[in-house]
């Protein structure tokens, strides 16, 4: 059996373990071998940039919140983690059924960074 992914595992089920363990995604965006199918880079690359605007909202949060307070930016920086969560859901049900869903602003900001 010929290795698709840094794992070893199905495409399916190795997009769903990048997508819940978003660190992960980004740690295998970094890897160039040559057998892995454009499909799962380009899932590494969109989970990492997820993990990446995570963190940065997160951060951003924190700095921000000691400065002018956290109400409104805790209720941004939930909603914001809220939708991104959504999209995840979506774009695991759609690599079971075999097709590639790209988040809206996370694709492209995926591929700027990951070019």
């Amino acid at each position: 059996m010929k290795k698709t992914t840094v794992t070893g595992l199905e495409e399916k089920w190795e997009v769903f373990l990048v997508y819940i363990i978003n660190l992960l995604g980004f740690i295998f965006a970094f890897m160039k071998y040559d057998y892995l199918s454009e499909d799962i880079k380009f899932h590494y690359k969109q989970s990492g940039t997820i993990w990446l605007v995570n963190i940065i909202i997160n951060i951003a949060t924190s700095i921000l919140g000691g400065i002018i307070g956290t109400g409104i930016l805790t209720y941004v920086s939930s909603c914001i983690s809220i939708i991104l969560f959504v999209f995840i859901i979506i774009t695991i049900v759609k690599a079971f059924e075999g097709t590639r869903y790209e988040i809206p602003v996370i694709s492209d900001l995926a591929k700027a960074i990951w070019k």
